[in-house]
């Protein structure tokens, strides 16, 4: 085989892994995009109306992130749905970064991969200034529905994604374009899929980068760095609430 032979062979390889790779970002796209309007968009208005209703005084109240507490209307509807949207997508960045850490029976990694991002999320939106949290009570009601939001958004995610990519059909033209359009608006983090995915790619395929992947030490030295984040996100929202009591 001559040295052109071999550059068109290996060629022919990468367009095949990155095709691919669409077809598995596409497919995990659109359930993300679902899964996020379905936690956002429809659990996330019940979590409002729920807390607006055991708080009358909220009602009409602009939240911290610009939502109208209380009141259904359909632009507010649109918007929440919109912003699920947005996160469900986002969020698929991180679940295609982490979900090669996943181990253990099929029940632990749905908990883990839903539970440790949601505490962190949790620890994020809570907070001690602002409206929400300072005239919402129960303030431990509020916490755990800003948290069950996105682990209800997380666990459908995972479930959807698994049985997405055990399709042994390639995805039609139409769903993979429409899974791929939203990565265009969110280029930082594409070239950041793509980076990572070319690295991984070579590290493969190479000796060297083999008998390093073969190692399960990194592995759980990430693992623990995540371990480590969730438990301090723990503390963090254990503090913000009972400062808000």
């Amino acid at each position: 085989m001559t040295a052109m032979d071999r550059a068109v062979e290996r060629d022919h390889e990468l367009r095949a892994d990155l095709a691919a790779a669409a077809d598995v970002l596409a497919r995990v796209t659109l359930v993300g995009a679902l899964s996020g309007v379905i936690a956002v968009g429809v659990l996330g208005r019940v979590a409002m109306l729920l807390l607006a209703y055991l708080n009358p005084v909220a009602t009409g109240v602009t939240s911290d992130d610009g939502f109208v507490m209380g009141q259904f209307t359909l632009s507010g509807s649109l918007q929440l749905a919109a912003s699920g949207l947005q996160f469900g997508v986002i969020g698929v960045f991180f679940y295609l970064a982490l979900r090669g850490l996943m181990i253990g029976p099929g029940w632990f990694r749905l908990l883990s991969i839903s539970l440790g991002p949601a505490v962190v999320i949790g620890a994020i939106i809570v907070h001690t200034d602002g409206v929400d949290f300072n005239l919402l009570e129960p303030v431990w009601l509020a916490a755990v529905l800003f948290v069950g939001v996105p682990f209800a958004y997380c666990a459908l995610l995972h479930v959807l994604a698994v049985r997405a990519l055990r399709a042994d059909r390639p995805l039609p033209r139409p769903l993979l374009v429409l899974g791929l359009l939203p990565w265009i608006f969110l280029l930082p983090l594409t070239l950041l899929l793509l980076g990572g995915f070319l690295a991984m790619r070579a590290l493969r395929r190479g000796a060297p980068g083999g008998v390093f992947l073969a190692r399960t030490w990194p592995g759980w030295v990430l693992r623990g760095a995540l371990a480590a984040l969730v438990v301090v996100s723990i503390v963090d929202l254990v503090k913000d609430v009972d400062a808000l009591t």
